[in-house]
Formats: structure tokens, C-alpha cells, sequence
């Protein structure tokens, strides 16, 4: 299995077609709330990605975001490994997200 890569209209229709998609912003919390974050996405650093494993589900989809695609493309290949088994990454990170932003949290 292999980590399935979005831009930005792929990752805008499936947030659109798939109500329980879990959006994993694996950036320091200074970016998330600094830089702006996708609405409804869920701040967890990748440095606390391995301790915080239990807390996620391995069946859910995850899109996981990071602010350039390095990090997020780490936390997805760390997830696959962990045995999840629908893990998506945005591709070019929030650096080039033409979508919706949030400066605070939620």
C-alpha cells in the first residue's frame, strides 16, 4: 500500500465527498496557528506523532499536511508502516493551499 498524493482540488473534493476525513497538520503549533491551518484539521506535531498513535484510528482516511510536503510525506510513511491503512498527504503543504485558512484555533 502506498500513500496516496493530493493537490490542492483533489484534497478540496474529498474534504467536499467524505464528512469523516481526519485533516493531520504535523506542523509545530507556531505554523498551525502563525501560518493558518485548514479548518477542522487537527494539530499533532510529528514530533508527538509515535507517543500519540493510540489516538487515532488506523481504518479512518488521513490527509496528512505539513507547510512543504517533507514532514507530511515522513508522517505518512510512518503511518503506513504503523499499519494504517488510508493515508493520504497533501502534497505541496499549506505553502501553496489555495483553499480555506483559520488563524485561531477551533
Amino acid at each position: 500500500m502506498a500513500v496516496v498524493n493530493l493537490n490542492n482540488a483533489e484534497l478540496q473534493k474529498l474534504m467536499r465527498d467524505e464528512p469523516g476525513l481526519l485533516l493531520l497538520d504535523v506542523r509545530t503549533s507556531q505554523e498551525y496557528f502563525g501560518l493558518g491551518h485548514i479548518p477542522g484539521s487537527r494539530l499533532l506535531p510529528i514530533h508527538e506523532l509515535p507517543g500519540q498513535l493510540a489516538s487515532l484510528n488506523p481504518a479512518q482516511k488521513i490527509v496528512v499536511i505539513c507547510e512543504h510536503g517533507v514532514r507530511s510525506h515522513d508522517a505518512s510513511q510512518y503511518l503506513l508502516y504503523n499499519g494504517f491503512q488510508q493515508v493520504c498527504q497533501l502534497t505541496a503543504g499549506m505553502a501553496e493551499w489555495n483553499g480555506p485558512r483559520a488563524f485561531s484555533s477551533e
